[in-house]
């Protein structure tokens, strides 16, 4: 019970939520570290800084943000603590709508002028008072750029001239957070707590040459009392420092400093050290980057994992159908003995606007150096997903996860057990159906199976959306799952409501799960646990606050817990 607290505890820090002025639906088709990927991008108005909110298969909401996006596709990064969705897993991406523009009269018209008797048109109210109050179209600043005298048969359309780096404002955009969480554990009387305060920072332009320099880190503390147990630990950790430029659409080169992510190949970790591309006009870029490859936030710019990487990647623009695809490969390094050969292969394509195909395969080469892989190369992580929209109100999607264990010096993977490295795997197959029955439900039905080297298991879910017929946005969502995972087995019900309240929001639910478990002495266990959570969250200007409990309670079990959360956006 102890482990189980305190790993959720680092996993239920949830933000404040912001209201969008508009949403898209999307899918998470992989999850890689601490990043997952979906299938919008730029075409469907998907920015970088965007804010996504994804429902886990455990009705929990999570946040993140869009950190990359190509035409197709988009990376969400989570912090640190969070807990990380599944393929398959329903996102809603947060998108700007684009303001009305305000009707310009003509010079010396009246406001009401024109108008037919709609007094909820344009201008029609002016008109209504009966004043003839002109507006005038303000005079336009002189053009800044001018252009060449052209023939007769030039074309139409002038060209279009774009803003120099130095030309541009310097801006800075960010968020502070602070977290804290506390569980008592009744059944065992044990208390945990936990803390985490943080800055997020952006800056774009700061030296002149459109570039961006990024900042994110954080202080964390937890403890646990009880009694047995008595102890604390804190510490504090750059999740990122680095600066890129070369970030317009259009730059022939791109590159990045400090402490990153890839943006070709995220799928290596964190890097301290630099990365660089050269983009030529057909969609093809070729770049190398060189560093440290941390597995961990702890040190910068240090350790004893050190190496190269090498990509090309063919990225399209347009608004045709679309095939991106990306190949690496990475050499490390551990104490000056050559490590991991990882070859890379990612590709997304789009044949049609209703059949979405990704493939991601990372493939480990051996030597004879090592002496628990028999073979010269394996396949130790393939994640593949194939999207469908029957009709507007009908879709389906597969997905399949492969995993095994490289062989590897470095220290995090130097105490594995040989047979695991060996033989070690595990298989996951996916599959959901969703359908709308009407403009206001929906039925989605997902299943699941796995299987490892020495168990095997299954699953699946049938829930329900209803979204109220109300004036401020509501919800209700109904489920009912089985679950048969590698020690435990059993079926559950989960409903859950949600709704604005004014500035507030206001989320409600409660789980309830019998299951069995298989206890040491080999009897199984019957159990029957229960769940219930609150949360409310609202904002005001930049500030936003976040409440969130929970009650469970059953057989064997009790606990109460209770986080709080705040930050501030600039």
């Amino acid at each position: 019970m102890k482990r189980i607290l305190i790993g959720c505890l680092a996993l239920m820090c949830v933000g404040g939520l912001a209201t969008a002025d508009a949403e898209i639906t999307a899918t998470v088709v992989a999850v890689s570290g601490r990043s997952a990927y979906l299938d919008v991008g730029r075409k469907a108005g998907v920015f970088q800084g965007a804010r996504v909110k994804i429902r886990l298969k455990s009705g929990a909401l999570v946040t993140a943000t869009i950190a990359d996006v190509s035409a197709t596709n988009a990376r969400a990064e989570f912090e640190e603590g969070t807990a990380m969705p599944a393929p398959e897993d329903q996102a809603e991406v947060e998108i700007e709508a684009p303001a009305p523009k305000p009707p310009v009269a003509a010079e010396g018209a009246t406001a009401g002028a024109g108008q037919s008797g709609d007094a909820g048109a344009p201008g029609a109210a002016a008109g209504a008072t009966g004043t003839d109050t002109a507006r005038t179209v303000p005079e336009h600043p002189p053009w800044r750029q001018t252009l060449a005298p052209q023939s007769a048969d030039a074309p139409l359309l002038a060209p279009a001239f774009g803003t120099r780096p130095e030309d541009r404002p310097v801006t800075i955009k960010g968020r502070s957070y602070s977290v804290l969480r506390a569980i008592r554990d009744q059944q065992n009387g044990n208390d945990y707590l936990y803390a985490r305060t943080g800055l997020s920072l952006e800056m774009r332009n700061a030296f002149g040459d459109g570039g961006r320099l990024r900042f994110q880190g954080d202080t964390e503390h937890r403890s646990v009392r009880g009694p047995w147990d008595d102890e604390s630990e804190s510490r504090t950790r750059v999740q990122r420092f680095s600066y890129a430029w070369g970030l317009d659409r259009d730059a022939p080169f791109r590159g990045e400093v400090g402490r990153f992510f890839s943006a070709w190949l995220p799928e290596l970790g964190i890097v301290d050290g630099g990365e660089a591309a050269l983009r030529f006009e057909n969609g093809v870029s070729i770049g190398a980057g060189a560093g440290y490859y941390p597995t961990t936030t702890e040190d910068l710019l240090g350790g004893d994992d050190y190496g190269f990487h090498v990509f090309a990647d063919y990225q399209p623009e347009g608004d045709g159908r679309t095939f991106q695809g990306t190949i690496g490969f990475q050499q490390t390094f551990h104490e000056g003995e050559a490590d991991r050969s990882l070859l890379v292969g990612r590709v997304t394509a789009n044949p049609t606007d209703d059949i979405r195909l990704f493939g991601l395969a990372m493939v480990d080469l051996y030597g004879a150096e090592d002496t628990v892989e028999t073979g010269s190369a394996e396949l130790t992580q393939l994640q593949a997903q194939a999207s469908f929209r029957f009709t507007p109100a009908t879709g389906a999607s597969v997905s399949l996860i492969h995993t095994s264990w490289p062989e590897l010096k470095r220290d995090d993977y130097s105490f594995l057990p040989p047979e695991m490295i060996g033989n070690g795997y595990v298989d996951r197959v996916s599959a959901m159906f969703w359908t709308r029955l009407d403009k206001d439900w929906r039925l989605t039905a997902r299943s699941h199976a796995w299987r490892d080297d020495t168990r095997e298991g299954y699953g699946g879910e049938l829930s329900l959306d209803w979204t109220l017929p109300t004036e401020t946005a509501s919800s209700l969502y109904g489920a009912v799952y089985y679950e048969d995972s590698a020690y435990t087995s059993g079926a559950g019900v989960r409903v859950q409501g949600h709704t604005n309240l004014g500035a507030f929001q206001l989320f409600l639910g409660y789980d309830g799960f019998a299951y069995n478990t298989d206890t040491v002495t080999g009897g199984p266990s019957d159990h029957l646990r229960h769940a219930v959570r609150g949360d409310l969250s609202w904002g005001e200007g930049q500030w936003f606050w976040d409440i969130d409990a929970a009650y469970t309670f059953g057989d064997d079990e009790e606990s109460f817990a209770l986080g709080v959360s705040v930050q501030y956006r600039f």
